[in-house]
Order: structure tokens, then C-alpha cells, then sequence
């Protein structure tokens, strides 16, 4: 995977701490559309972008669509379009069991003073890591920042991802999830690294003073909050 080693050689050891930053949030709750089968709950959500539209190459959109199958199953579709081209993006599962409070996805009014909503400035909105929607592998919050193993953009920006997964802790119901999408090329250099004359790429995610906020930051947001 093109670029892949060099975002994950300042990303990988953080993935940990991108999931406990995470995992302590409160969920966020609301309706969805109705569930067409007894035996198979379905959840089609919209893909909403994150950002204020003055944050540079961040106006994307997409769907989503959730399956709890039968036997312990859960198959997750992303369909994106308008991200950043040529570069994997990660993508999780956030949430938390039970009834929470519903803070909806986070939208342009939750940017903080640098005016870009962060990794920890949405977390309040659609709560922890709950799977890692990885295309191989672990699936654990542990492999959050596992970049080299996310779906990636082709050249025009597109995305499409599906797995099934069996027997991930999280998510026994599809109806109480939202899926996030990370990672905004904030310079088009096609890579997620610091640029220092770039006011975007300059910066650091929250996460961490060594990992480029380009890798981290939401682009995309959607589930039971929208």
C-alpha cells in the first residue's frame, strides 16, 4: 500500500492510546430506519461531513450500512466519496452498550480554537471505539491506527469497504452504533505528514505531539445520532 509505511511509522504506537483516549466517552443515541427482518436487524445511515468548510479537503460525504446477522455476525458496508485520493482511511465502530444521552455526530460547532474538530473534540458525540473496521486482521480498538490494513481511496476519492465480522465484543446491536471516518490529506501532498508551511498540516493530532493531525482527524460521521 502506497505510503503506508511512512504513516504508520508515526502512528502505529499511538494506536493504543487513540483507543483509550476514546474509550471512556459517552455514546451518543437516537432513531434510525425501521429494521426490515426479525431475524436480520438492517440500519442504513448517511455519511456526514465533520468539518467547518473552512478546513481545506474535507468535503466529503458517503453511506452506511449495518447488518447484525444471525449467529453473532455483524457485516459493515462504507460507501465515501470526496476523501482524500490514494490513501487508506481509517474507519471504526463507536458506541457503547445501553441508553446514553443523544449528542448527534459532531458537526463544524464542535471545533475547538483551531477551528478543527479533533479526534477528542468528537469523542463526546459519538463516544469510544468499540471495533476497528479494519479489511484484515484484528478488529480490536487496538488497531485503531493500523493504517496499513484500512481500506483505502482510489484516485478520485472514492471508497468502498465491507467485512463481516463474527464475535467482536460491542456491537450485538446494529441499531446502537455510528461509524466514523478519519484522515484529511490537508495539503494534497498525498501523504499524512507534517508540512510546517502548511497552517493545516503543521499541526499535530490530539492524540499526540509525534502523530500528523492529517492521519487522525474525522472527516466523516453517521449512525443512530444523525
Amino acid at each position: 500500500m502506497r505510503n503506508a509505511p511512512r504513516i504508520i511509522a508515526a502512528t502505529a504506537a499511538t494506536a493504543a492510546t487513540f483507543a483509550l483516549a476514546l474509550g471512556g466517552a459517552t455514546a451518543a443515541y437516537a432513531g434510525h430506519d425501521s429494521n426490515p427482518s426479525d431475524k436480520v436487524a438492517s440500519y442504513s445511515y448517511s455519511l456526514d461531513a465533520v468539518q467547518p468548510g473552512t478546513v481545506p479537503m474535507s468535503e466529503a460525504n458517503g453511506t452506511t450500512r449495518v447488518k447484525a446477522l444471525p449467529n453473532g455476525k455483524l457485516q459493515v458496508t462504507v460507501e465515501a466519496w470526496g476523501l482524500s485520493p490514494n490513501l487508506p482511511h481509517a474507519m471504526h465502530l463507536h458506541g457503547v452498550p445501553g441508553d446514553a444521552t443523544d449528542m448527534a455526530c459532531p458537526g463544524p460547532a464542535a471545533a475547538g480554537g483551531d477551528g478543527v474538530v479533533t479526534v477528542l473534540d468528537g469523542a463526546p458525540f459519538y463516544g469510544g471505539i468499540l471495533t476497528s473496521l479494519t479489511s484484515t486482521g484484528d478488529v480490536s480498538p487496538a488497531s485503531a491506527l493500523a493504517l496499513d490494513r484500512f481500506a483505502m481511496a482510489d484516485a478520485s476519492g472514492y471508497l468502498y469497504y465491507q467485512r463481516t465480522f463474527t464475535d467482536a465484543a460491542g456491537y450485538a446491536d446494529a441499531g446502537t452504533v455510528q461509524v466514523v471516518v478519519h484522515g484529511i490529506d490537508f495539503d494534497g501532498n498525498g501523504m499524512y505528514t507534517f508540512n510546517e508551511a502548511d497552517p493545516f498540516s503543521s499541526r499535530s493530532s490530539s492524540l499526540g505531539a509525534g502523530i500528523p493531525l492529517e492521519a487522525t482527524v474525522p472527516v466523516l460521521c453517521g449512525g443512530v445520532a444523525n
